[in-house]
């Protein structure tokens, strides 16, 4: 044994122990930095496909909503906007949809607004009743939509659209809420004792207005869509 340590080559141990620590310092920084950035960059070019898909089901939701608005006027449908996903992914390329609104332009999104409340305001108390409560419906059912969506996709959506689609939801649960106080005197007025003289949930619905332009119009600017806009002969 003694031989054995006399006779070892203790500065080639040394080197290879000083090689071999730097080989695993390196390993070590691959494992930690370099391997995951390459692994989530693939995963994220393998999902841009679905995450492609995903976005198109949120904007058709969108644009058959914003088609079917009774807040509309020839001014404000003077350009319509035509969706597609991006030509720089042409194996995944299509159609997507058709708006006669030009809501990446700011001053549209504005005038939507102003149009929901000027509408609601200039009816009567009946009438508007009527109207907010058709536009419940719709309303009602886009939320249901857009949270599937949502829940079943979320791998392949980016965290802030979820959390603008979730806060856009919350909005509308609470014009909900809001919108009970209409039904408050039903019996009273189906036996013609007394008339409804106000509406709750206009605000509510000229604010849902805003937060689904203003996603709609964000989703349009993502590198995925690209959009043309015409003017309407």
């Amino acid at each position: 044994m003694n031989n054995f340590f006399s006779n070892f080559n203790w500065e080639s141990f040394y080197m290879n122990a000083l090689v071999s620590s730097i080989f695993l310092i390196i390993s070590i920084i691959l494992s930690i930095i370099v391997i995951p950035h390459f692994t989530l960059k693939l995963l994220k070019k393998r999902r841009k496909k679905f995450m492609s898909t995903k976005i198109s089901y949120i904007i058709q939701e969108l644009c058959e909503f914003i088609e079917k608005t009774p807040f509309k006027n020839k001014e404000l449908t003077s350009q319509q906007l035509i969706i597609y996903t991006t030509k720089k992914d042409i194996k995944n390329h299509r159609f997507i949809g058709i708006i006669d609104l030009n809501i990446l332009q700011e001053i549209t999104r504005l005038e939507v607004r102003k149009l929901v409340l000027n509408s609601i305001d200039n009816l009567s108390p009946d009438d508007a009743f009527t109207l907010i409560t058709a536009e419940k419906i719709r309303i009602d059912i886009l939320k249901n939509r857009l949270e599937t969506i949502i829940s079943f996709h979320s791998l392949d959506i980016d965290e802030e659209i979820i959390a603008e689609v979730s806060q856009l939801c919350i909005e509308i649960r609470a014009f909900e809420i809001k919108y009970r106080y209409n039904n408050s005197m039903d019996d009273l007025i189906e036996k013609g004792l007394i008339k409804r003289t106000a509406v709750h949930g206009n605000i509510e619905i000229s604010d849902i207005y805003k937060l689904i332009i203003d996603l709609f119009a964000k989703l349009l600017t993502l590198k995925i869509i690209d959009v043309r806009i015409e003017d309407k002969k």
